[in-house]
C-alpha cells in the first residue's frame, strides 16, 4: 500500500486534517445535526424541495368532548341476533304473546338505526333511536322506549 497518498499521511502539520474548522469531522453537529434537526431554520431549502407539505399547520383537532361516539345498529342485526340473545338472557320475553324485550345498552349500543327489515315484535330500550327504525319496530307490532322516557 502506498503510504505516502493515504490522507493521514498528507494532511500531517495542517491542523484541522482536511475537515474544516479545528472542531470539524467531530459527532453530528458538523453537519447540521441528525435527522429533521433544523429543518425550519438552517436546512430549509431542502425541506422545502421534499418535505414541503408536511411544514406548518394543517386544519385542527376537534375536542375528544365533542366528538360524536354513538355506537349504531341496525334492526336487521337485531333480528338476526334475537335467537342468541334469548339463549344467553339478554333478551326476555314477559310473557307468551307480548313483545321481547332487549336493553341495547347492555349490548353496548348506544343508537338503533333502521337498515333491514324485522320479523319479531320487540320492545326496544336505547338511548337514541332513528325515525326509521322506530316506524319498522313499531310496524312488527313491537314499541321502541328511550332512557329519558324511563326517568
Amino acid at each position: 500500500m502506498n503510504r505516502r497518498n493515504r490522507k493521514v499521511h498528507k494532511r500531517r502539520g495542517s491542523r484541522s486534517h482536511g475537515w474544516g474548522r479545528t472542531r470539524g469531522h467531530r459527532g453530528k453537529g458538523h453537519r447540521g445535526g441528525v435527522g429533521n434537526a433544523g429543518a425550519l431554520t438552517r436546512h430549509r431549502i431542502r425541506t422545502w424541495k421534499t418535505r414541503w407539505d408536511e411544514i406548518g399547520k394543517h386544519g385542527f383537532k376537534r375536542p375528544q368532548s365533542i366528538v360524536n361516539k354513538d355506537t349504531t345498529i341496525n334492526v336487521s342485526q337485531i333480528d338476526a341476533m334475537i335467537p342468541r340473545l334469548l339463549l344467553t338472557g339478554k333478551a326476555f320475553r314477559p310473557e307468551e304473546g307480548e313483545p321481547i324485550v332487549i336493553n341495547l345498552d347492555e349490548l353496548g349500543y348506544s343508537k338503533l338505526l333502521g337498515a333491514g327489515e324485522i320479523s319479531y315484535p320487540l320492545k326496544i330500550i336505547t338511548d337514541k333511536v332513528s325515525e326509521k327504525a322506530k316506524i319498522k319496530i313499531e310496524k312488527a307490532g313491537g314499541s321502541v322506549v328511550l332512557f329519558e322516557d324511563l326517568e
